[in-house]
């Protein structure tokens, strides 16, 4: 297992998207967090502070299993993601503060 960083824009115009389908998303995000398979996520902004995009670590077997398990994210299905733009490479955190 490795720990993997993964930044995924939002399709343009996916605000509302974002918002509809917002309580599915963070309502299946428990349940991976207590598992230790995402143990870092949150959305990310721009200047005017408007969603652009997530971040998330996730600790998986290969990228092929984070992209897996992206695809099945509502954000994903439902069009907020652009996975095209997918980042995700393999992570080695050096420091990490609890909060």
């Amino acid at each position: 297992m490795s720990e993997y960083v993964v930044v995924i824009k939002d399709h343009a115009g996916a605000e509302k998207l974002r918002e509809q389908h917002g309580p599915e998303h963070f309502g299946n995000i428990p349940p991976l967090v207590d598992a230790g398979i995402v143990v870092c996520g949150g959305a990310m902004f721009n200047e005017e502070g408007s969603p652009v995009g997530s971040h998330i670590q996730i600790v998986a077997d290969s990228r092929e299993q984070v992209l897996e398990m992206l695809k099945k994210d509502v954000f994903a299905r439902e069009n907020v993601w652009d996975l095209e733009s997918a980042i995700i490479y393999k992570f080695d955190c050096a420091v990490r503060k609890p909060m």
